[in-house]
């Protein structure tokens, strides 16, 4: 079989050669190289190429009528809506929104007589000079500059009508919509608005041991502040509890606006418990600027500063605070409202001291 295609081929070829040769003879050179270049490219030839090596035939090319269209796979754009022709050009871009810093808010301060200070720290402290001196806390430059934490995350409040919860004890619940984590988110919100780029780590840091709080708490701020060094302000979100003289949850509250809000008490911690905190004078002095926009633009919200003995994770950043938002006798309305006053004071001090080169003015 193998004998028989080879004498097949051998003869074609010859056949071809000859053809060539005969061409070339009769000075049909050009004729001869474009006859062979027609033969390479002729189908039936290869077809017959094809058959002569291997005993079958190729199937016949498909009309070219009847060739398939190639599939493709087609990605739906769809365009923005043409501009109306009345509308006319812009003529420039829009200007950019401020940074944050950049607008000086209306401020109403409170003097430093007017600041009353409280808790079992027996340091001696200056609270003019303190309200006085600059701030070291620098809101320049990009990222997040406030960090929102919840040492004791599952803190709640006295329930109302659509405001229940589920206790996981008391005046404490696992679910962050009823807990001081949604005081933190309106808190979160109050500062963004007023633009103020803001962390808020929600994690319940005494869920599941209450003891281990504030050790899991500053794992957590550590990272942060690795990951986003700008960070100048850590706040600490807690709610207080405070009881009356039968034993019950009593709620501390003040009317701002119109609405009732619960009042806020500022926590500030020392190295007095033995601790290292080098920096307590400089959160002491950022937290008395924040008493006194709070006590000048909201009167009545604010209870007095408490400064303590222990440090409560606030060695971390100049402008660590521990804010105590309301009691379990308040609700987490009053506490909501509360966030957004505190919020709102936070973005004036800011803001001031930014204008100000870190002193706090009105100017």
């Amino acid at each position: 079989m193998y004998q028989k295609k080879s004498r097949r081929c051998c003869a074609l070829m010859l056949t071809v050669s000859i053809c060539l040769r005969v061409c070339m003879l009769l000075g049909l050179d050009a004729r001869a190289a474009a006859l062979l270049s027609q033969a390479a490219q002729s189908t039936e030839l290869a077809r017959w190429v094809l058959f002569l090596e291997t005993g079958q035939a190729a199937p016949s090319p498909a009309p070219e009528d009847t060739v398939p269209e190639p599939q493709l796979v087609v990605l739906q754009i769809q365009k923005t809506k043409p501009r109306p022709a009345e509308e006319p050009e812009a003529e420039s871009a829009p200007e950019p929104a401020p940074a944050a810093g950049t607008e000086l808010l209306p401020l109403a301060l409170a003097e430093a007589g007017e600041l009353s200070v409280a808790g079992a720290c027996t340091y001696f402290y200056d609270k003019s000079a303190l309200l006085a001196r600059p701030s070291a806390l620098d809101f320049s430059g990009d990222g997040p500059k406030i960090l929102i934490v919840h040492t004791h995350g599952t803190e709640a409040y006295t329930p109302e009508p659509g405001w229940e919860y589920q206790s996981s004890a008391s005046y404490h619940t696992l679910e962050a919509d009823r807990s001081v984590i949604a005081v933190g988110d309106a808190l979160a919100q109050a500062l963004e608005e007023r633009g103020i780029e803001v962390l808020h780590d929600r994690s319940l840091n005494d869920y599941p041991s209450f003891n281990d709080a504030y050790w899991t708490g500053l794992t957590k701020i550590e990272a942060w502040l690795e990951q986003y060094p700008g960070i100048q302000m850590v706040i600490d979100v807690h709610r207080d509890a405070v009881a009356d003289g039968a034993g019950n949850a009593m709620a501390l509250s003040s009317t701002q606006e119109g609405q009732s809000a619960a009042q806020v008490m500022l926590v500030v911690g020392t190295d007095q418990g033995g601790l290292s905190h080098p920096g307590w004078q400089e959160n002491l002095a950022n937290a008395l600027k924040l008493q006194s926009v709070l006590q000048g633009q909201y009167p009545g919200l604010c209870r007095s500063l408490n400064l303590r003995t222990e440090r409560f994770n606030q060695h971390a950043t100049p402008g660590s605070l521990l804010v105590e938002v309301g009691t379990n006798g308040n609700t987490l309305r009053q506490a909501l409202c509360t966030a957004e006053l505190l919020g709102d004071a936070l973005a004036r001090m800011i803001h001031a001291l930014a204008q100000n080169g870190g002193v706090l003015s009105v100017q």
